[in-house]
């Protein structure tokens, strides 16, 4: 018997939303902004209406949600997602439950991404491996031993947020020196900025590294190091085999030409060979088909 189910992706500017069937294919999609400086209830209609327009005239059982931040359910909460301050409104989650009248399932964005992109590419030939969101800020999901990871009071993942200088540079989230204040979009520009007087977004510095402009240049070798050294503390804590790089900023050539050796000299412990860095296959709908995916498992149509 044919189920569907939706997924959404709640983003800090947009809201996408899937309509799937129980064998996995995307049947419709549909996306728009968010009004996440507007009032609570403007955001709530604004994810009710990109899921009715996404499901058509289809029924169906179950939705799935990605979310900047991690949802805690005694709470009733989500917490962790500074760049869209809105969604840690206390009753937030509460309030779109009541607002569709079949289950719903939360799950963290970078969780989401990391199933899609595992399901996509990985499913057969690793079992650990870390999905990373580099976008508006920086999400991880982690597959372990082919299951998703999400700790304790599912907060695992949040790598971004770990410090690489406690003295370093103010992050969104109010502590110094996490990977997100040097990596991030958004972060990236302006340290730039900070070192050029020019306002520029990430592919128009890329664009200037690759003409030979030497601040764009420092930026880059500066963020390979950091990326690298990030990177490398997570596979030396628990022996990944792949990294998937997924978001807007992961779409340069840079980390796939460059990023392995520096990962490679700052491993620690057995031998390894080179660590995969995957381009995300599925783009930035990785983390709607994760949602959907959720869905699916509270169905028990999937097994992660």
């Amino acid at each position: 018997m044919k189920q569907y189910v939706i997924g959404v992706d709640l983003g800090g500017t947009k809201v996408e939303a899937c309509l799937m069937d129980n064998q996995r294919n995307v049947l419709a999609r549909y996306r728009r902004l968010v009004r996440t400086l507007g009032e609570m209830d403007e955001v709530l209609k604004d994810i009710d209406a990109v899921i009715k327009q996404a499901a058509g005239n289809q029924s169906f059982s179950a939705v799935g949600i990605g979310t900047p931040g991690t949802y805690v359910a005694e709470e009733d909460r989500l917490f962790g997602s500074p760049n869209s301050l809105i969604y840690e409104t206390p009753g937030f989650i509460g309030k779109l439950r009541e607002m569709l009248t079949v289950p719903l399932v939360v799950e963290n964005d970078a969780n989401c991404l990391a199933l899609a992109e595992y399901f996509a590419s990985c499913e057969d030939k690793y079992r650990y491996v870390m999905g990373v969101i580099i976008g508006t800020g920086m999400g991880y999901g982690l597959i372990l031993d082919g299951k998703l990871y999400r700790g304790a009071r599912g907060g695992a993942g949040e790598i971004g947020h770990t410090t690489i200088d406690y003295n370093g540079r103010l992050c969104g989230c109010g502590r110094k020196g996490c990977a997100e204040a040097y990596l991030s979009g958004p972060s990236m520009c302006r340290r730039f900025y900070e070192a050029s007087g020019q306002q520029l977004d990430v592919p128009g510095i890329y664009a200037l590294y690759r003409a030979g402009d030497a601040q764009a240049i420092e930026l880059f070798e500066q963020s390979l190091r950091i990326m690298g050294e990030i990177f490398a503390n997570v596979i030396n804590a628990l022996d990944l085999e792949a990294i998937i790089l997924g978001g807007g900023v992961s779409n340069l050539p840079i980390w796939y030409e460059r990023l392995g050796p520096f990962i490679k000299k700052s491993l620690f412990g057995v031998p390894r060979g080179d660590i995969p860095v995957i381009p995300a296959r599925l783009g930035d709908s990785a983390g709607v088909i994760g949602a959907a995916y959720l869905a699916l498992r509270h169905l028990g149509v999937m097994n992660f």
